[in-house]
């Protein structure tokens, strides 16, 4: 006669099956976030090829944002004399499709064209991308902008143009005008410490004292030039810690020479103002140290 499994025996076997697939569960969790992973990294190093192939091709750094270009229009003789605004390109452009046409004023000056990743129509993003400086250099390549982990949670129709952020010492600013180009482009190779200045990071995803991630869709670069890690004005920003690796969150970043970093965040977490110190310390170029605990400015 067959002998029957006992109660104990099914369910010390249902127990191994259980076991076994959260092994499994994990290993395959784990493998995506790997995969998601490199692919940031690689994307991270296409923007950065495409950015100093720009370089030296028109002798300058691309914007890290739109600047706006203003001159006079005396065609129509010294009393009739019309404002002309224009726009000299950032890596990602504005959303100025058609505005100077027909505008007689200033769009920054009313606020009435912006760049965001998210909240704008797919149209306007799509410009955004196309007239950027760096299209044809990524040779119309959409997906290399975006992060995979950004799509993970968002819905089709807010899924981000771009997440990356280009370091605003690169020049930028939509409220000082042409000043600002003149102020703050950088000549290719006069650019101090190409291996510490960081080039690209990430638009935050998560916030750094959360144990999960949720996407922020208007932090870091903020709702109206959300390309530019604006690190030194009143908003403060700070690149995102957005991938898992192992038990670790770690921020992707690549510096101005292309080689790439994963810097990991504390175990004990950062507070908003740490990771806007450690922001500025790597967009300014300094040395900084990580003892596992803390990132601290190595001074000379």
């Amino acid at each position: 006669m067959k002998k029957a499994f006992t109660i104990v025996e099914l369910l010390v076997v249902i127990g191994i099956i259980a076991l076994l697939m959260g092994v499994l569960i994990i290993s395959f969790s784990g493998g995506m976030e790997s995969a998601r992973s490199a692919k940031c990294l690689s994307h991270l190093k296409h923007l950065a090829t495409a950015v100093n192939s720009c370089a030296m091709t028109t002798g300058w750094y691309p914007l890290a944002g739109s600047i706006e270009i203003f001159a006079f229009d005396e065609s129509g003789g010294v009393n009739n004399i019309k404002d002309i605004f224009g726009e000299r390109r950032g890596w990602i452009s504005w959303n100025s499709q058609g505005a100077y046409k027909s505008k007689p004023t200033s769009h920054v000056a009313n606020s009435g064209w912006f760049t965001s990743a998210y909240e704008q129509e797919v149209e306007a993003r799509e410009y955004c991308l196309t007239n950027g400086a760096l299209w044809k250099y990524v040779s119309g390549n959409r997906e290399v902008y975006v992060c995979p982990v950004h799509n993970l949670e968002m819905a089709k129709d807010r899924k981000p143009a771009w997440s990356y952020v280009m370091n605003s010492i690169f020049g930028y600013d939509y409220t000082k005008g042409s000043d600002a180009c003149e102020e703050s482009a950088i000549r290719y190779g006069h650019l101090d410490r190409a291996d510490r200045t960081l080039l690209f990071a990430e638009l935050i995803w998560a916030q750094p004292d959360s144990s999960a991630p949720t996407p922020q869709i208007d932090a870091s670069a903020g709702f109206k030039n959300d390309c530019t890690l604006q690190y030194d004005d009143d908003s403060k920003e700070s690149m995102g810690f957005n991938h898992r690796d192992g038990r670790d969150w770690v921020a992707h970043v690549i510096f101005a020479d292309g080689h790439v970093e994963k810097l990991r965040r504390p175990k004990k977490g950062m507070s908003n103002e740490d990771m806007r110190e450690l922001t500025k310390w790597l967009c300014e170029g300094k040395d900084v140290s990580f003892n596992g605990q803390r990132y601290e400015e190595l001074k000379n």
